[in-house]
């Protein structure tokens, strides 16, 4: 078994399709599916499930593509730390969060930290919260915000709460919906759809929550892999629909003409935020740091969005 076809495996299930990830790895597909053939035959058992969406890792195959991530994180270690050293870096935080947080949450975030601690350094990574989280698990970042994923609880981990906040379907101002006092789950037949990424828990329960609503096959004509600003410039079009967590959605508000769908007589589905690390940094300063400046920017954030609410009345 070869570590570069472990390695060949976790950009296949990171990138959800075999062209995406030849075209990653800068190989020919034929070459990296027969890689994979020989790494599932090597295996004996089959490694991930295809369909329309990209492919889903199984059991094994999830297995092997950790190996595989560890393979890849000690090499990049190592040339961070190379890196490192000619810029006369000596304190590096990592830190990792989904791309709407990114937009404009995690900015105000980083700038006050970089503000009260001048020696430190940090590297910042806009992931799918479930690749976060295993980012955290597999040691690549020291920091996460991310919500809660059912799937990935470790006794390793360190969590606190954020802030709470539930999943809200989101259109452009100009949409035929956006002016709708009273929509009905038929108003949403044949509407377009726009999505953050598929086959992870995150975006199950998103799909579970639009099956509860009454909306059944809607029709998704963009994902976009981790691309909060893309999503949102074509969302502000008014031509398409997103179900999004709603407080990062809340922060851009007022650079982008988007707004939130009201529905009566539904239950939100909850996606509160939390802060992560392993338990071995939960007292270390930069967390105790990092973690009262991200209460105080939420906090601040949270305050300006119920003005902002009220001022709109």
């Amino acid at each position: 078994m070869e570590s570069k076809h472990l390695v060949y495996l976790s950009i296949v299930l990171e990138k959800g399709s075999i062209t995406a990830a030849a075209e990653h790895l800068n190989i020919a597909q034929p070459t990296l599916t027969r890689a994979m053939a020989t790494l599932e035959m090597q295996a004996g058992a089959q490694l991930f499930t295809r369909s329309r969406f990209g492919v889903s890792s199984t059991p094994v195959g999830e297995s092997l593509a950790r190996e595989g991530r560890a393979i890849t994180r000690r090499l990049d270690s190592a040339k961070e730390q190379v890196s490192q050293y000619k810029l006369g870096i000596k304190h590096n935080l990592r830190i990792a969060s989904g791309s709407l947080l990114s937009m404009e949450i995690l900015p105000i975030i980083i700038e006050k930290m970089l503000e009260k601690h001048p020696e430190i350094a940090i590297t910042v990574t806009c992931l799918n919260p479930s690749i976060a989280l295993e980012g955290l698990i597999d040691d690549q970042f020291d920091i996460i915000i991310a919500p809660q994923s059912t799937d990935k609880i470790t006794s390793t981990l360190h969590r606190e709460l954020i802030i709470r906040d539930k999943i809200g379907i989101f259109c452009g101002k100009n949409h035929p919906l956006a002016s709708e006092k009273h929509i009905q789950n038929r108003d949403f037949i044949e509407q377009d759809w726009l999505s953050l990424g598929i086959a992870s828990y995150f975006e199950k329960q998103t799909t579970e929550m639009l099956t509860s609503y009454g909306i059944h096959g809607m029709k998704t004509k963009v994902i976009f892999r981790n691309d909060a600003m893309m999503l949102i410039k074509m969302l502000s079009t008014g031509r398409y629909l997103a179900a999004l967590p709603s407080f990062p959605v809340s922060t851009i508000q007022k650079h982008y003409p988007i707004i939130e769908i009201k529905m009566n007589d539904v239950t939100p589905i909850n996606r509160d935020l939390y802060l992560w690390c392993t338990k071995s940094l939960k007292d270390y300063t930069a967390y105790l740091s990092f973690r009262n400046i991200v209460r105080s920017v939420f906090d601040d954030l949270s305050k300006s969005n119920e003005v902002e609410k009220i001022e709109g009345k």
